[in-house]
């Protein structure tokens, strides 16, 4: 298979991705893709570009969103779309990223997460327990919207817009992106102010203790687009991710199910689920943007030039892991940067890894004999950046 196939959303290309991206690495682990972008992929250099934000910045979209707009007949969702992913903190920099980031990371883990997620983990396997079958990313996707509804208050009737929400807005990170999709992410960014607003307004209303009003009241009324735009990219994260993660971990640990796991011991059950954040890595890539004109490895960079770091690249390369496509539940140590590095690394890690160590070892002790559907293949999503199944059938019994 060639570079160019990294970027393809061909079935069979999405399930031999592992390999793919291994021959890349080993081949050209830094070089120029066919748009141009530098992509680099082994590990080395992915953290080395993490640690330095002084020439690797968070990415830009506002002018290419201008760009965009112009081709579209001024399309003016686009330019809010644009205005809107400003206060994503994945495209943040230096004082305002900072600034930002701690305030949001104080308030962000101040709730009860103990409680939310137990309350979660019950709920979910309850209402599977008498099932026979099930879809895998059905479940986690439940799993996901539970835990970001009880931290801001969202209703249970709103499961399918967020979900939908959700899947869509990712697409902005695939490079085969076409207007069409891009002015659908416009659209559904557009939904979700709104429908942010309104919960907003009915939380006052109702005088709801709720971190979204503590939030508004710290930033005070003239940042509520930022406020709304950073929960844009915090209930993206916290669904899509977390559903992605979940499911492939459990996939992961039905294919190895002969590898035996203490999850009643603290360090073991830790140590594995640093092996699965390692071994799945469903973020598959993270973009960057050079802030001036630069050497890189010998490649000369633009201001601008568009940078991908191969995270799930990086964390299978044989010079910092041993047997890197064997999954190994007592790998220690084992320094993987599934959650990126830096400054920028994921501000949901510590709640991330939380939920898996409280809902993998008793959604496996549920469903013991849980495994992949027989009849029902599952199926893989077309989408590179964020990388896993659209359905799962697994037979629960």
């Amino acid at each position: 298979m060639s570079v160019a196939a990294i970027w393809s959303s061909q079935n069979n290309i999405s399930q031999n991705y592992a390999e793919l991206i291994d021959d890349v690495r080993n081949t050209n682990p830094v070089h120029l893709n066919v748009f141009g972008d530098l992509v680099v992929m082994d590990y080395k250099h992915v953290k080395k570009i993490f640690a330095d934000a002084d020439n690797f910045q968070n990415f830009d979209f506002t002018e290419r969103f201008k760009v965009v707009s112009a081709i579209a007949n001024n399309n003016p969702a686009l330019l809010e779309f644009g205005e809107s992913l400003r206060y994503w903190l994945l495209f943040m920099n230096g004082e305002a990223h900072a600034e930002h980031r701690k305030m949001v990371n104080k308030k962000f883990y101040e709730a009860n997460y103990e409680t939310i997620t137990m309350d979660a983990i019950r709920e979910v396997i309850e209402s599977y327990q008498d099932q026979d079958e099930a879809d895998l990313v059905e479940i986690t996707r439940k799993f996901s919207f539970l835990i970001i509804s009880k931290i801001i208050g969202l209703k249970r009737e709103d499961y399918d817009f967020i979900q939908k929400f959700s899947y869509v807005i990712t697409l902005i990170f695939e490079k085969t992106l076409n207007l069409k999709d891009l002015l659908e992410c416009a659209h559904m960014s557009a939904q979700f102010r709104n429908y942010m607003g309104e919960t907003l307004s009915r939380q006052e209303k109702e005088l709801t203790q709720s971190l979204l009003l503590e939030m508004k009241e710290i930033m005070g009324s003239s940042r509520l687009n930022e406020l709304i735009g950073t929960w844009e990219f915090l209930v993206n994260a916290a669904t899509e991710t977390t559903t992605l993660l979940l499911t492939r971990s459990i996939a992961a640990l039905i294919e190895h199910k002969e590898k035996q796991i203490n999850w009643h011991a603290h360090d073991s059950c830790a140590i594995a689920i640093e092996e699965l954040i390692r071994y799945v890595s469903p973020v598959n890539w993270i973009p960057r943007q050079v802030k001036s004109d630069m050497e890189f490895e010998g490649l000369e960079l633009k201001k601008g030039k568009t940078v991908l770091l191969g995270i799930a690249s990086a964390n299978r390369d044989p010079e910092i892991f041993h047997n890197p496509e064997t999954f190994i539940p007592t790998r220690k140590p084992n320094p993987h940067i599934g959650f990126g590095f830096g400054i920028h690394h994921c501000m949901g890690a510590r709640l991330s890894r939380f939920e898996m160590q409280k809902f993998l070892p008793r959604f496996m002790a549920a469903f013991p004999n849980i495994r992949l559907h027989p009849e029902k293949p599952g199926e893989w999503d077309s989408k590179v950046f964020f990388r896993g199944h659209k359905n799962l059938p697994v037979l629960l019994k």
